[in-house]
Parts: structure tokens; C-alpha cells; sequence
């Protein structure tokens, strides 16, 4: 691999990074994870640039992903969402079962709510792996 190859390489995973970042950007609530994400797509950005300025000072032009690569990203991305909403609801479902094993009271009502979030919870992890 020579140097121009390399940069295209390394130019063309940055974008890809950025897309896929870009793609979680709607899917993503949690503050710090959002900060988290900006702070690696600011890195990434930073990458492609020197990778595009370095091409460019060869006197070649930076390729940007095909599309099948960024639809491979924006995939790859809310697959990796979807496992980590499937490992949530497990996890979830795992403490609900603790919990209601733990369970000293008898109020119906109460274990019917934390039942039906257990419910739930297997439900919804169930559903997002029809999604993988």
C-alpha cells in the first residue's frame, strides 16, 4: 500500500466514522453520550481534513465513501443501537426478575406494575432482534 492509497484509506474511514456518528445523532438522548459522540466526530473531522490536505498537497484528489459505504455506516450504526437497546431491555428484564423475587409485600397492584415491566422488557428485546 503506498502513501496515496493510505490516505484514501484513511480518508475514506473518517468520512465513514462521521456518518455513522451522524446517523446515531437523532437516536441518542443521553447528554454525555452526545458529547462523547460530538468529541469523536470533532476527531474524525480533524482526521479526514489532514488526510484531504495531505492528498491534496500529491496532487490527488480525496475520494469520498460510496454510497454502498455509507449505507453500510448509517446500518451499521442503528444495528448497533438496536444491541444496545436488546442488552438494556435484558439487563432490565434480569433486575425485574431480582426484584420481584425479592418482593416481600403483597400489594397486587405494585407486582402487577413491576410484572408488566418485566413483561415488557423480554417483549421489546424480543421485538428489536427481528430488526438485526
Amino acid at each position: 500500500m503506498n502513501d496515496i492509497e493510505l490516505l484514501q484509506y484513511v480518508h475514506e474511514t473518517a468520512e465513514m466514522g462521521i456518518e455513522g456518528l451522524n446517523s446515531l445523532d437523532g437516536q441518542v438522548r443521553d447528554d454525555s453520550l452526545r458529547r462523547v459522540l460530538s468529541q469523536q466526530g470533532a476527531e474524525y473531522r480533524q482526521i479526514a481534513d489532514q488526510a484531504e490536505r495531505l492528498l491534496r498537497s500529491l496532487g490527488e484528489e480525496p475520494r469520498d465513501p460510496g454510497l454502498l459505504a455509507k449505507v453500510s455506516a448509517e446500518v451499521m450504526s442503528t444495528f448497533k443501537t438496536l444491541e444496545m437497546v436488546i442488552q438494556g431491555n435484558t439487563m432490565g428484564a434480569t433486575k425485574s426478575t431480582r426484584h420481584l423475587g425479592d418482593y416481600a409485600g403483597g400489594n397486587r397492584e405494585i407486582r402487577n406494575l413491576a410484572e408488566r415491566l418485566l413483561h415488557t422488557e423480554e417483549a421489546n428485546a424480543a421485538q428489536m432482534k427481528q430488526f438485526l
